[in-house]
């Protein structure tokens, strides 16, 4: 990428959160609570600094039942292999410890607040995740699609709803096809208008709902969904970008113009966290072009 972050802008994107990191560290697994003492963490504790320990005797938290997944997603209804050893896994920071969620303590200190993810399929994958966990604590949980929502859950024991927006660009895009004056571009098909200052709407009106609100976005952003034939074309106040942006600089303005939308718009009780990405795991080719996922293990640091 040719230019940098703005210094609001990099804040944002390296903002912490516990709930991702305590929950993405356990996101596969039956689970029986027992009464453990507090682990106090430290303001100094870097939770983004360690390592991962495999631990054999570490039982999963959910098991193959749960409603939330979709059947092609549920590792362990479809015996993939090595999920004991995948289960496994744990992140432990270099300098302080890190417990164990507990479905009931969690969702009883969110009790009568609603938890949203907007973004693309990462925050969808995390979500089923977090619905599985949780369900462990209100077995009564039932499938929940309102306010646009593409997938999510309510508890009714705690009164708590957590739901996903898919909104993979975050910013509105639409598809428009090929134009006669387009005639002298050879092999376009079309192009995907992007309106850099315009969220999409999937989430643009979803801010007084929810009490917590986690955005990704990231994958989407590759010439594997928009190669040259139907590219990205960035508009900016109802008219095209000049000079046209490259689409790793439309990603940097949309990123810009998202949060200042986010800042001027969403309540300020409400809780915003950015999510990175995490790396393809992918073997072979992308999960589109015969790849396939049989890693047991984490990445080593040379390999993301």
């Amino acid at each position: 990428m040719a230019s940098k972050f703005t210094p609001k802008l990099f804040s944002w994107l390296i903002l912490p959160t516990l709930l991702l990191i305590s929950l993405y560290s356990l996101s596969l697994p039956l689970y029986t609570p027992t009464p453990k003492p507090k682990i106090p963490i430290s303001s100094s504790c870097n939770l983004f600094k360690g390592k991962w320990i495999n631990d054999p005797n570490r039982k999963p938290i959910y098991d193959e039942s749960c409603p939330f997944h979709r059947n092609a997603w549920n590792c362990l209804r479809n015996q993939r292999e090595n999920m004991g050893r995948i289960n496994s896994w744990k992140w432990v920071p270099d300098k302080c410890d890190l417990a164990r969620i507990d479905p009931v303590e969690f969702l009883g200190l969110m009790r009568n607040k609603n938890i949203g993810f907007v973004g693309d399929s990462l925050n969808e994958n995390f979500l089923v995740s977090f619905l599985c966990i949780l369900r462990v604590a209100d077995s009564g949980a039932k499938k929940w699609k309102r306010k646009g929502a593409w997938r999510g859950a309510y508890f009714p024991k705690f009164n708590v709803t957590v739901a996903y927006h898919r909104a993979v660009l975050l910013a509105k895009y639409e598809w428009q096809p090929k134009q006669l004056d387009d005639s002298n571009q050879d092999g376009l098909k079309g192009i995907y208008r992007v309106d850099v200052d315009i969220p999409a709407d999937d989430w643009a009106h979803i801010g007084a709902f929810y009490d917590v609100l986690v955005f990704n976005t990231g994958h989407w952003w590759g010439f594997d969904k928009f190669p040259k034939e139907t590219p990205l074309v960035f508009y900016k106040s109802g008219q095209p970008i000049q000079p046209p942006l490259e689409m790793f600089n439309g990603l940097k303005a949309v990123l810009e113009n998202m949060i200042a939308y986010i800042e001027k718009e969403l309540p300020g009780k409400t809780l915003k966290f950015w999510r990175l990405q995490s790396p393809r795991h992918f073997q072979g080719g992308d999960w589109n072009q015969n790849g396939s996922c049989t890693v047991d293990e984490p990445l080593d640091e040379l390999q993301i």
